[in-house]
């Protein structure tokens, strides 16, 4: 009869007789079983370490029957965070200290600073003012988009004048604060707003 005996590294059964050690980890240190052993599954918790995805919780559960009770993790994915504030353009920086990444713009006031609680944060330039530099709005109502200038001590331009009030902007016009320069990149206006697409319910 089979001399089944239990690995105190990983747990695994393995027979004495066709190897002097588990020949899963390697190791030599063992414990006896028994039959009654071989039946059980043990259910472990385990913290994944992935970089890919959020996981809320991981699950495995051993068996010492044979290869495929080997540890098996079953990964429950939490679901993406979807907002209800939808993205109705982007400003994308043309020249600066953040020169080729984009901002996303949402509908009504969108407050434009150096501080990261703005609603458009432009950390890297510190000719603009940490607290509402600028604002850029979309109107749903009216689908038309403005830009003004807020708190800031440093005039903020629109393809190259200064802007003193609101003044509406147009696709791919050009804002500049401080040292930087943007490219306004529109989503919605006259062709598309997200009133027009159905609500699934």
């Amino acid at each position: 009869m089979a001399e089944m005996v239990r690995c105190e590294k990983c747990g695994s059964f393995f027979d004495l007789e066709k190897s002097n050690a588990c020949p899963y980890c390697k190791n030599t240190t063992v414990s006896t079983g028994n039959a009654a052993d071989l039946d059980k599954t043990e259910p472990v918790k385990t913290t994944p370490t992935s970089d890919v995805g959020t996981t809320s919780s991981a699950y495995s559960q051993r068996s010492s029957t044979n290869d495929e009770g080997r540890t098996m993790a079953v990964w429950q994915l939490e679901a993406p965070d979807c907002s209800t504030d939808p993205v109705v353009g982007w400003l994308v920086c043309l020249s600066g200290s953040e020169k080729g990444r984009d901002y996303r713009i949402h509908a009504d006031n969108n407050f434009i600073g150096r501080d990261r609680h703005m609603d458009i944060c432009i950390s890297g330039d510190e000719t603009i003012s940490r607290d509402k530099h600028a604002v850029i709005a979309y109107d749903n109502r009216d689908r038309v988009f403005y830009f003004a200038p807020g708190d800031g001590r440093s005039i903020v331009r629109l393809n190259g004048k200064a802007v003193l009030s609101t003044t509406e902007i147009k696709a791919y016009d050009k804002i500049e604060l401080g040292k930087t320069e943007l490219l306004f990149v529109p989503l919605c206006g006259e062709g598309f707003d997200w009133a027009d697409t159905k609500t699934e319910e």
